[in-house]
């Protein structure tokens, strides 16, 4: 018999077979396994036997534990994952936050009545001095008991295309002259109760992190402890700059105060140790997830230094020190935790399908904050209660949107989406959804054209350029058909350029103002690469007028079937619907027009190019533009606009 001191003995080896995993596999492979190995050990397997309990016994653990693994690996991945808690932790990894639940969105009508005034001439209006501003935020309940907020401030003095207000006369006096007037303003609003909560904190607790007493919070509105300091809602914990709306008046913003109707607020960043996070658990309850540091330590002394690796090696703690990441959760560079104090705690509760209320359900408010009031108007309390009291709301559409909160699927959706977004501007597509999520509260930004220099100036031979502005130092290349800028101070030739618009109060296309370039460039450094670099420009407009003839049949109306084609023509160069360097497509125009009954033929169609005082001045050969009845905008990003349509729309009938 060899012995295991003899060189030729070699070790019997065992065929294990794997592909077995459940219980009847393993039994059948535990008894194959021990006939061919152990055939003169044990020899009776039948079902009575006692070496039969334990192979049984052996595959039951077997099962078990091969279905856990399974499952547990399957409940790993956020696309095969059916555990709802599960689910939710995946998508936190992925940086997405689950939604407890949607509230549901409608429009309120508020009406305010206020005093006439006589004008020089004798006509009647409205006296302003008295139309008062509501904060945002105004409470309301519907009949059904339903709560809803409203998303932004309401200031009746406002009126114009992008601020609408309707007056009427209210009241007359007996000399039938009007007295007082209603004004009526429009402002969303979303389902959602506002409850304030206290919070004591006594221990001195790193990574504190506090439960909200409601279920489905929709929003958190501020959190502020005993010495009256804010805490700031971040995205990560390592977050320490956070964005800030700072109302734009003359005592914050003296150069920007002068765009205050189109841009109420201005961007400003706070470098702060006071921050949270919002987590949203399987059961739909809100937790406020705080830093991690009790004592505000300079972080300089903890952050890793690039300067000091290497060198040092005589104080090997130092030397650890910054390279051991535990050391940041000693530190401030995960945010402090509040100790010793009373956190009080506003949030938004709400949603759900229940939220969804019929037309004039919401008529009651019931917490309103009026803006601050005008000196000259602290001497007539009276008249001033008689207006607040005199405010009356009514939802003039039904809100709609409010459901429950996110199914598996739809929170696996989002968070791979999320994901592949990764809150970072790469794409032009990026750059163009990013400007437009920027919140009406920082301005409004109406078009948006992303391109490079290389992208205007390389293989543009289908462009037909014409373009002349002295004022903006445009020049025409009549040899290469090109345009050529100069002059341009402050622009960077290898950044992306970003070419912007927006509406003035008439909603006609107009250059975005200081305060609202300043907002854009701010909020979008959050978002972009840290090398890129982007050039917010101007883009030109084109204005264009409309001149026509039509033959129509003569059953009909002339009168009626010409203005029947400029309301078409009117419709086809609404402004909503164009982008820049978007061409015009003169045929598609001409079945708009054909489209009109009564219209027999279209004997001449043309568009000129207007620069009269009022409007543009930028000058377009739109002959030379013009190839298979197509105008061609220019290489450098210009919108078409019919800036006074009933105007500048011209037609007649043969």
């Amino acid at each position: 018999m060899p012995t295991i001191l003899d060189k030729n003995f070699k070790p019997q080896s065992r065929e294990v077979k794997y592909l077995g995993r459940d219980f009847n596999q393993i039994k059948q492979n535990l008894i194959d396994f021990a006939k061919q190995y152990y055939p003169k050990s044990y020899k009776d397997f039948s079902d009575a036997s006692p070496g039969m309990m334990f192979i049984d016994m052996a595959s039951y653990v077997g099962d078990v534990l091969s279905f856990y693994i399974d499952y547990q690996f399957k409940e790993g991945i956020i696309e095969f994952a059916e555990e709802r808690k599960n689910v939710i932790n995946l998508a936190k990894y992925l940086g997405y936050t689950t939604k407890p639940s949607k509230p549901s969105v409608t429009t309120l009508d508020l009406y305010m009545i206020i005093p006439s005034k006589r004008n020089l001439d004798g006509t009647f209006e409205p006296d302003e001095r008295y139309a008062l501003s509501i904060s945002e935020g105004m409470e309301s309940i519907s009949s059904t008991g339903v709560s809803f907020l409203t998303m932004d401030a309401v200031d009746f003095s406002l009126k114009s295309e992008l601020s609408p207000r309707t007056d009427e006369v209210f009241s007359r006096n007996d000399a039938g002259e009007p007295d007082f007037y209603l004004l009526k303003k429009s402002v969303k609003a979303y389902s959602g109760k506002k409850i304030t909560t206290s919070v004591i904190v006594n221990s001195n607790t790193p990574n504190l992190r506090i439960e909200l007493s409601e279920d489905n919070v929709i929003k958190i509105l501020s959190v502020k402890d005993a010495d009256n300091n804010n805490w700031y809602q971040v995205d990560y914990l390592a977050q320490d700059l956070v964005q800030l709306p700072v109302e734009n008046n003359q005592y914050n913003f003296e150069k920007f105060s002068q765009f205050k109707s189109t841009v109420p607020n201005i961007i400003k960043f706070l470098r702060t140790n006071r921050r949270f996070t919002v987590e949203v658990d399987e059961n739909n309850k809100t937790f406020l997830q705080f830093g991690s540091s009790t004592d505000n330590i300079e972080e300089e002394l903890l952050v890793p230094n690039s300067d000091s690796l290497g060198v040092g090696f005589s104080n090997i703690s130092k030397y650890n020190l910054t390279l051991d990441p535990t050391s940041f959760l000693n530190s401030t560079s995960y945010g402090l935790s509040p100790f010793n104090t009373t956190l009080e705690i506003t949030y938004v509760v709400g949603g759900g399908i229940n939220s969804n209320v019929n037309v004039g359900d919401i008529t009651r408010v019931t917490s309103i904050n009026f803006i601050e009031l005008q000196d000259y108007l602290s001497s007539e309390v009276g008249l001033v209660n008689t207006i607040k009291t005199s405010l009356r709301i009514e939802n003039s559409i039904s809100a709609v949107g409010g459901s429950g909160s996110e199914t598996i699927d739809e929170i696996k959706q989002n968070a791979m989406f999320n994901f592949a977004a990764q809150e970072r501007i790469v794409t032009k597509d990026d750059y163009i959804a990013r400007v437009f999520s920027m919140p009406s509260e920082y301005g409004k930004v109406s078009k948006a054209y992303v391109t490079t220099e290389n992208d205007l100036y390389t293989n543009n031979t289908s462009y037909i350029p014409g373009l002349i502005d002295v004022n903006n130092n445009i020049i025409v290349d009549a040899q290469n058909k090109d345009f050529r800028k100069i002059n341009f101070e402050g622009i960077n030739p290898n950044a992306v350029n970003l070419y912007v618009l927006t509406y003035d109060t008439n909603k006609n296309l107009t250059p975005i103002n200081e305060a609202l370039s300043y907002n854009l460039r701010n909020y979008l450094s959050k978002y972009r690469m840290l090398s890129d670099r982007v050039n917010i420009i101007d883009a030109f407009i084109i204005n264009i007028g409309v001149n026509f003839t039509i033959l129509t049949y003569s059953n009909y109306n002339k009168k009626e079937v010409l203005n029947n084609c400029i309301t078409a023509i009117i419709n086809f160069f609404n402004v909503d619907l164009w982008q820049i360097s978007q061409p015009i497509n003169i045929n598609q125009l001409e079945l708009e027009i054909g489209k009109i009954e009564g219209v027999q033929s279209i004997a001449n169609l043309e568009i000129v190019n207007i620069t009269d005082s009022g409007y543009s001045n930028c000058e377009y050969d739109i002959p030379s533009a013009t190839k298979n009845k197509i105008i061609y905008p220019p290489i450098d990003p210009a919108i078409f606009e019919v800036k006074k349509p009933n105007i500048d729309i011209k037609g007649k009938v043969l």
